[in-house]
């Protein structure tokens, strides 16, 4: 095994006991600690033994393993980005319905106690 073999699965080691403790602290659910175990443990096979991505190759119709690694990267990290954008569209739609109930809240309460002076 070549060195930046064995520090890459140390440091994918490192990340699955990180998702754990997520996990185990509630910041990730089950469905999401799955997914993410095997993402790492498919990135350390890959490391381990580099010609099993020739397998998925040919099976996309790709020269080399690194090329198809390389594709299926660049659409998983755009997926994972729209995700993300999507999730924050709307979180400020939350925070923007939030802070007009809040305002609309206190402009009541200020009318009812400007009335009674």
């Amino acid at each position: 095994m070549m060195v930046i073999q064995i520090i890459l699965v140390v440091f994918f080691l490192f990340v699955l006991f990180k998702v754990l403790n997520r996990f185990r602290s509630g910041d990730l659910k089950g469905k999401e600690t799955v997914g993410w175990i095997i993402f790492w443990t498919l990135a350390a096979v890959v490391v381990i033994s580099p010609n099993s991505t020739l397998i998925l190759a040919k099976l996309l119709g790709v020269g080399r393993g690194a090329d198809a690694i390389i594709y299926l990267a660049i659409v998983l990290l755009f997926f994972l980005v729209f995700k993300i954008f999507v999730r924050l569209e709307k979180i400020e739609r939350q925070i923007t319905k939030l802070v007009r109930q809040d305002t609309l809240g206190q402009a009541k309460k200020y009318e009812s106690t400007s009335h009674h002076s």
